[in-house]
């Protein structure tokens, strides 16, 4: 739940990303913080002495209704002047005989107030942080071992899991690689000693989770370090490729 502040108090501010696409150039996001309904009235009762928080909370409640069965009813519903609600079929119709077709199936829309868009034209964010770009490992594991304290140990032709963030392999220039480690622990520059899991290997890729089977390279009793690189992103290629690689390295077991 979000804390609010009954001083009027923010510390608004937005994260920044790099965009892929052009040099020093960044993109804005804005964390989601939600304020409750609950929290809404708590704020009205603070700010407005002697109003009753009841009778807010219950008229509150009358208002949702009612805004609910007129969009129910087909009609677009201005919300407080702040956006107007509206009603939309979810897909298009695919008919022979459309006039006597019965349409079903709606999703609910929102269109925001020039007042609204005015006021937020005007307001300054602080940085809160410049977010990395490249993929981020935060856990490697073998999910077929059943017990807990071994579940970081893969096998060799078994398969692995990765989960984390920004992680799902697209374009002809991605891939899961297996580093080698060097004396001093730290993973090998050279490339060319990579081992690329076959893009046929990876039974789970999304950006949250990696699933895969090991390369048949790879050798037994070994520590790598792992590796995830993105070429392409939603479809559009990227500039340069950019690699995530773990912070720690995993054995791989005969």
């Amino acid at each position: 739940m979000t804390n609010t502040n009954t001083k009027r108090e923010t510390n608004f501010a937005v994260t920044l990303t790099p965009c892929q696409f052009l040099e020093n150039t960044y993109i804005a996001r804005v964390p989601r913080r939600t304020v409750t309904t609950d929290q809404i009235v708590d704020l009205i009762a603070a700010h407005n002495q002697g109003i009753d928080r009841f009778q807010v909370s219950h008229a509150m409640e009358l208002l949702k209704k009612e805004i609910l069965e007129q969009a129910e009813l087909g009609f677009s519903v201005d919300i407080l002047e702040i956006c107007k609600l509206y009603i939309a079929p979810c897909s298009s119709i695919k008919s022979l005989t459309p006039e006597s077709e019965t349409v079903s199936g709606f999703e609910a829309r929102f269109a925001v107030n020039d007042r609204l868009k005015e006021k937020l034209k005007g307001m300054t964010a602080t940085v809160a942080a410049v977010t990395a770009p490249e993929p981020q490992i935060s856990q490697i594991e073998n999910p077929t071992e059943k017990e807990k304290n071994r579940r970081d140990i893969l096998k060799a032709t078994f398969s692995a899991r990765i989960t984390g963030k920004k992680l799902k392999v697209e374009g002809d220039d991605s891939g899961i690689f297996f580093i080698p480690v060097l004396d001093d622990d730290t993973p090998s520059t050279n490339k060319e000693e990579w081992v690329q899991v076959p893009k046929e290997f990876i039974t789970h890729n999304t950006n949250l989770r990696l699933e895969f089977l090991l390369p048949r390279t790879i050798q037994g009793n070994s520590r790598y370090f792992i590796a995830v690189k993105i070429g392409e992103r939603n479809g559009i290629k990227l500039k340069t490729p950019i690699i995530g690689i773990s912070k720690i390295s995993v054995l791989v077991e005969e």
